[in-house]
């Protein structure tokens, strides 16, 4: 198996097209933009800098905006296309920043130089949390915030594009579906120098997900949607949650 199989979004951007529509306003903001919104204004004091890592086409600086619409927002990307789009449609923005950026390797120049960094929706997607988690907290001054699949027990999945596998067996076309365990993230966490850190349960409005699921779930792989309270993105729970790292 390629070391990069999993990265799809290199190969095709569009598996997340909403980003796009997100970013513009032809979309609603994400529910969790809503929680995250709230989270970061329980830290947030002006002047404070904002770092978006796995930003996308930047939608999550259109909620944050509410807290302070002089925010200083920063977004690093691993997908090339993604921050292109974003740099030309906040081109008029002199207080949002995008650069291409891996979780895996974010620069030297990072560390210490954001008061809060956040990353949402993207841990799920790698091969490993350990590294990464490790890389957001060297490049927070106070608070880092999490969202992903979050458990007991870790559970490594990969969702198959297409059926196809390499002579090794091994999925060519997929992308990561993985649940961490609370003590794995604990343990990282503690070891890059966290202070403390805190898990709290996601909130949604179920109607709204499931009003996007309608829209998009035949035009995009694995569109989350809300059965009896429980979020479902194809045959898997999501048991999404957020980890709050203050260092």
């Amino acid at each position: 198996m390629s070391s990069t199989a999993w990265k799809v979004w290199n190969r095709d951007d569009k598996v997340e097209q909403r980003t796009y529509k997100r970013a513009t306003g032809e979309l609603p903001e994400m529910e969790c933009t809503k929680q995250l919104v709230s989270l970061v204004g329980d830290v947030y004091k002006p002047g404070m800098t904002v770092l978006d890592v796995g930003c996308a086409a930047g939608h999550y600086y259109n909620g944050l905006r509410r807290l302070d619409p002089g925010i200083r927002y920063f977004g690093a990307d691993a997908t090339v296309a993604y921050i292109d789009f974003a740099k030309k449609h906040f081109a008029d923005n002199p207080n949002t920043h995008f650069q291409v950026g891996d979780i895996f390797a974010l620069p030297e120049d990072f560390t210490n130089r954001f008061d809060i960094v956040f990353c949402c929706n993207v841990m799920l997607h790698l091969p490993s949390h350990d590294a990464p988690l490790r890389n957001l907290i060297r490049a927070a001054k106070s608070h880092v915030f999490v969202r992903t699949l979050l458990a007991e027990k870790t559970h490594v999945s990969k969702l198959l594009y297409t059926d196809t596998f390499g002579p090794d067996g091994e999925p060519t076309d997929f992308a990561f579906q993985n649940t961490w365990s609370f003590e794995s993230f604990r343990r990282t966490a503690v070891a890059a120098g966290a202070k403390s850190i805190e898990f709290l349960d996601d909130k949604f409005d179920a109607a709204q997900i499931n009003r996007e699921f309608t829209d998009f779930s035949k035009v995009q792989s694995a569109v989350t949607k809300v059965q009896d309270g429980v979020q479902i993105a194809g045959s898997k729970v999501f048991e999404w949650k957020w980890a709050h790292v203050t260092k």
